[in-house]
């Protein structure tokens, strides 16, 4: 009984580190994108398959002048951002 009280009430939210300044926030605080042939997708559901990148909104530029994205998920070539910059622009309106 003591196990699932600790499991339940004791349990801390899951950290991942943004892709462009390496900061570790709450999975709930970044945005999750997949890799979906050359182009990226926002999974906000958190339940694509696939390796998957985390973001800051803040973050996007910075993340794009250092290839990231493609270090992230090990991909060699061009990457089409256009989803991601959609929802982007989407959340600053």
């Amino acid at each position: 009984m003591i196990r699932v009280e600790f499991a339940m009430f004791g349990k801390k939210p899951r950290q991942r580190s943004c892709i462009a300044c390496r900061k570790l926030e709450n999975w709930t605080d970044l945005i999750r994108t997949v890799l979906v042939g050359n182009v990226v997708k926002v999974d906000l559901k958190h339940r694509m398959g696939g390796r998957g990148a985390w973001l800051h909104a803040d973050c996007f530029s910075v993340a794009t002048e250092r290839r990231s994205f493609n270090h992230s998920f090990k991909f060699e070539g061009e990457i089409k951002f256009d989803e991601l910059e959609d929802y982007l622009k989407n959340l600053g309106n």
